[in-house]
């Protein structure tokens, strides 16, 4: 293993390992064991002569670029709701109910792209990678600025003393609230959150035309109303955004509770308009992908998919029950057929 030195380097990044055997990503070495440089401006070296180079030129050149951009002063004209333009992922651990073979795909698991070429029909259901482990895996990154300006990144709370500043950055888990298919939660009777982001989630209600309490429900299932939240497959925020999906739905910051809650409403709108209102086919395209929910015509047989379907009609009755007396404005989206 390397040595380093005990000073530190403007720009460095160490990974080391803590007293209590953390691993701590720092810009200092000093009061760490097993330090390994592993980010940093090199070292000044002797410069040498610049060799003697043509002026550059894209003569030969032959390529494309694609982008997304468009001017904000020309916006496009409106067009009917549709997912066909979409190009975006969805994070699921979900498999079949009751299979262990698994398939051939050669596509990413758990996400959908309706770029991807059309794959041919077939009867046995397409089972990703299982889950790695049972548990609902969680925690908190910080970062910590020691007095001498020395910046660290610890999966541990650190602990009150003066002379430092502490930040969590996000917390993470493995998989959505709702997915673990071992959850102890009792979601018939789990505190209902009906306070937090109010304003935002009636205002993206009205938007969307997606019902405020299944637009609840969703958000208690994916994050339980963490804002920080990241799965350890990148999702996102209150409503567990990918990346490319929040890119898709106009969210720049999915950290920022209205872009997200804004962005997977709008989501949540093409999903019911898509399966022609049915809230659990929404719900289910919602974990598992809108092309998984087409191939079954249905709720896909996977066993993640199908409790996260049920958990959440049971959250979505629940907080319709709560929300209804106070409830000033019907869903917008015509034909639309709730969970029971």
């Amino acid at each position: 293993m390397l040595a380093l030195p005990a000073r530190s380097h403007a720009g460095a990044l160490y990974r080391c390992t803590g007293g209590s055997g953390e691993v701590v990503f720092s810009s200092s070495a000093a009061g760490y064991s097993g330090c390994v440089r592993i980010a940093g401006t090199p070292e000044p070296a002797r410069r040498k002569p610049a060799p003697r180079v043509t002026a550059p030129s894209l003569a030969g050149v032959q390529g494309s670029a694609e982008t997304s951009a468009r001017s904000p002063s020309s916006p496009p004209p409106a067009s009917e709701a549709s997912l066909a333009r979409v190009q975006g992922g969805v994070e699921t651990t979900a498999r079949v109910a009751g299979s262990s073979a698994s398939s051939g795909s050669s596509g990413v698991p758990g996400q959908w792209n309706y770029s991807e070429a059309p794959k041919p029909a077939t009867s046995v259901a397409a089972e990703p990678p299982a889950p790695t482990g049972d548990r609902v895996l969680r925690g908190a990154v910080y970062r910590v600025v020691r007095r001498d300006g020395s910046v660290e990144y610890t999966n541990l709370r650190p602990a009150e003393q003066q002379g430092r500043a502490v930040t969590m950055l996000f917390s993470y888990i493995a998989t959505c609230v709702a997915c673990n298919l071992h959850s102890t939660i009792r979601w018939d009777s789990v505190a209902l959150n009906l306070t937090d982001y109010a304003e935002v989630i009636r205002v993206a209600s009205v938007e969307s035309g997606v019902d405020e309490a299944f637009l609840r429900a969703i958000i208690h299932a994916e994050s339980a109303f963490n804002p920080r939240a990241m799965s350890l497959k990148g999702a996102q925020g209150l409503m567990q955004l990918m990346p490319g999906t929040a890119l898709d739905m106009g969210v720049k910051d999915a950290f920022d509770t209205a872009q997200n809650i804004r962005g997977g409403a709008r989501y949540l709108g093409l999903l019911l308009h898509t399966f022609r209102g049915d809230e659990r086919l929404a719900a289910a395209a919602y974990n598992a992908g809108p092309g998984a929910v087409q191939r079954y015509n249905g709720v896909p047989p996977f066993a993640e998919t199908q409790v996260y379907v049920d958990r959440v009609g049971t959250l979505r009755k629940r907080y319709r029950q709560a929300i209804r007396p106070a409830a000033t404005h019907a869903p917008a989206v015509a034909g639309l057929s709730t969970i029971q």
